[in-house]
């Protein structure tokens, strides 16, 4: 049996737990259920992540990690700020069309952590406001009167149309969300 490097096992406990963690949620997930699934020991877990807190946000910070990797991969190549908008949001449906959709797992967070001071919900803040800067920045690019105000509303139909995806399915009112875009953007021409 091959051992793993402590990064190869830090890196296998979060992905274990992360799926976990969105699946059934953070608070509903042992600390036992992680170790049984990753098939490692206590003192193996716990030398990674000390606390379950510790484990909740270094999750969420990676699996933020990996979604900015995503964003940039599919709007690198693309020729103005407002098709890598769209990008954005096209990326968005095709997450909330795949199997075992639960929402957004960064508001997931923040709904189970609701503690400002908690790590996870600032992990969770701290994406959120990434993802808003990255708009602002994208609709001033894009030409929009007020930056501001278009980054806001499509912050407003980002996050509400995943919302409403992991609570009626895709077939809802989440399918909406394109056709808003595009409405939005015009502004911004």
């Amino acid at each position: 049996m091959t051992r793993r490097t402590a990064e190869e096992t830090r890196r296998h406990i979060l992905d274990v737990a992360g799926e976990l963690f969105y699946s059934r949620g953070a608070r509903a997930v042992g600390m036992d259920l992680v170790i049984g699934n990753a098939g490692v020991a206590n003192a193996t877990l716990y030398r990674q992540f000390p606390t379950k807190d510790a484990l909740v946000a270094a999750y969420l910070i990676d699996r933020n990690a990996d979604w900015w990797i995503r964003l940039r991969q599919r709007t690198e190549l693309l020729p103005d700020a407002r098709s890598q908008i769209i990008a954005l949001f096209e990326m968005t449906v095709e997450d909330m069309n795949g199997p075992g959709y639960r929402g957004c797992a960064t508001l997931n967070i923040t709904s189970e952590f609701p503690d400002a001071g908690h790590p996870a919900h600032q992990a969770a803040a701290e994406h959120k406001a990434g993802v808003l800067a990255w708009l602002r920045e994208h609709a001033a690019e894009a030409g929009a009167d007020d930056p501001d105000a278009l980054a806001d509303e499509l912050m407003v139909v980002l996050d509400g149309a995943q919302v409403l995806a992991a609570a009626l399915g895709t077939d809802g009112p989440s399918r909406r969300m394109m056709p808003l875009v595009e409405r939005l953007l015009p502004a911004a021409q």
